[in-house]
This record gives structure tokens, sequence and C-alpha cells, in this order.
């Protein structure tokens, strides 16, 4: 027996309204009808839905699951259903994209100012979240694109890398380590270390390393951003590891940086739903968005050469 869009439809409406009666009355057909599409679903796919406690259904764990995959089912085809309607009637005047904190705050502003002066009729979305937030909208469908660091795998999403951002030292003016031009692991031991531990819900390779060579500085003040970190630097609190596009945007007279060693760098993805054909002006900004990393990964390189 196969599966079909009724049992689907009679399985989601039970999980959002609670009761096969709450579901029949939404699907507008009798209780009777949703109970037989749910038993056949079940049957089709060989494991039970729901346990019954009383007179209430109980979701199991393989029906969350289930339930889970088809939001994202319906969610990708409410994106094909508005994309149809603006090929239809020729509108394609938003643009829906994410980014990761880093790439939101200092280095896309001028991009999508750009664009946006260069089309006065277009409107933008743009939040700012973790990458595994952005991986997971990708692939329903609930954003164009987005532009991340590679957080796993998923089927539905296609990933080109845009650039390599290698990871720098930044410290206070007056700090001891003025004028050297690489900063080595070791010169972190016994140093205020300002940590990005919890960066993108992922622990950054230069805290392992610390680990590995034992090094231990002389304490450590956690915080989620570059921006924040840069800050406290700034103020004289400690040292910190940080992309190289942030310790740019800070550097100044209160805030230094240097190349740090071992190089370490952050693999910047741009991130499409697969199989997504853009529309025309999305797609210009995604070219307009590649030029420019092109650009900033042969300024990097020139600022921090590897080695």
């Amino acid at each position: 027996m196969d599966l079909n869009i009724r049992q689907v439809e009679a399985f989601k409406a039970t999980m959002e309204a609670g009761s096969v009666t709450a579901a029949a009355r939404r699907l507008n057909v009798s209780q009777p009808s949703v109970t037989k599409h749910l038993r056949r679903l079940e049957e089709h796919l060989g494991v039970a839905l729901f346990d019954r406690v009383g007179n209430r259904l109980q979701p199991t764990a393989a029906a969350q699951s289930f339930f889970d995959q088809i939001e994202r089912t319906y969610l990708g085809l409410d994106h094909l259903s508005r994309y149809a309607d603006d090929l239809k009637n020729d509108r394609h005047g938003e643009i829906v994209m994410a980014a990761m904190p880093l790439i939101a705050h200092s280095w896309l502003p001028d991009i999508t100012a750009t664009f946006l002066s260069d089309n006065p009729n277009v409107s933008m979305s743009m939040p700012v979240r973790s990458s595994r937030w952005i991986m997971e909208w990708v692939a329903a469908g609930r954003v164009e694109f987005g532009i991340g660091l590679s957080s796993g795998s998923d089927n539905g999403v296609s990933k080109d890398l845009l650039m390599s951002v290698p990871l720098v030292c930044v410290y206070p003016a007056a700090h001891a380590f003025q004028g050297l031009p690489v900063v080595d692991s070791t010169h972190l031991d016994r140093q205020t270390l300002i940590s990005l531990s919890n960066f993108d819900h992922r622990r950054l390779a230069v805290e392992t390393a610390l680990d590995d060579r034992s090094i231990r500085p002389g304490r450590r003040i956690e915080t989620f951003t570059a921006y924040s970190a840069c800050e406290l630097v700034s103020g004289g609190v400690g040292i910190a590891i940080v992309d190289v596009l942030t310790a740019l945007k800070y550097e100044g007279p209160a805030l230094k940086w240097a190349t740090f060693r071992p190089t370490s760098t952050f693999e910047i993805f741009l991130m499409r739903p697969r199989y997504w054909c853009a529309p025309t002006l999305t797609q210009n900004l995604i070219d307009l968005i590649r030029d420019h990393a092109e650009a900033t990964n042969e300024k990097l390189r020139s600022l921090c050469p590897s080695g």
C-alpha cells in the first residue's frame, strides 16, 4: 500500500490539532475517516505513531520524527508556491537571505548597501543567526540563501566555499605583544584570554591547540561574539583570538593585532537549497557577494600569509 497525501494530511492535522476529533473538524471530514488514514499510515510505515492514553492520543518518538520531516516538506512547498506566484506575476522584488554574525556585522553591510542602492525597488530581509540555524532554514526553503560555517551534512543544501578567514591575535595597544609580527600559541601562557569557545556552538581549533600543548592562560573570560571580545580587549581586559575581518574593523589606538600561529581559519560557505533556480535579482546579489569575496580572499592572503 502506497503512502498517499490524505494519510499525510490526516497525520499532520492530528499532530497540530492534538486529537482525531479536532483534526477531523479541521479537515472537514468524519472522525472515522481520519482514524482510518492514521491506521493505514501506521501499516505503511511499519511503526506505531500514537499511544492511546485514556481518551487521548500521545505521539510516539517515531511520530515526532516523521512530523518534523513533513513540516520541512510543507515549508518547501510553501516556498515553491510563492516562487510560482512570483513567476506568474513577474514579481521578484524581495530577497530573503541569512548570515552568521561575523559576516553580517563586519563584511556584508557594504555589499548589501551597494546592491540596494543600485536596486531601489528591492526589499530585503536578513536574519542574523548561527550557521546551524541558517543551514536548516536554507534546506527548508525559508531563506533563498545563507552565508555561514559548514554545519554537518544536509542533503537539501548546496554549499560553495566563499572565503577562508584567518584567525589573528588581538591585544591592547600597550600590551607586551606590541611590535610582534607573529604571536605563537606559547605566548598565550599565563595571559588573560577572552575566549570564543561558544562561537556558533563550536569550539575554536585554537582552544584545542592550547590544551594539546598544555598551555594554561592565566584566566579565561568567555563571550559569544568576536565583537564583544574586541570591546573587552580595547578596554584592556586581555587578549583574544578572533577573525581578521573583525580585527581590522576594531584596529585603532586601543587595539592592535598580529598574525597567529598555528594557523587556523574560518571556512565560510554560501549555502543554497539544492536544485533551486535563483530569481534574477537574487542571483545578481549572489554574484556581487562572490566578487567581493574573491577580492577579500586576495587581501587576506596578503595580510596573513600562510606559513
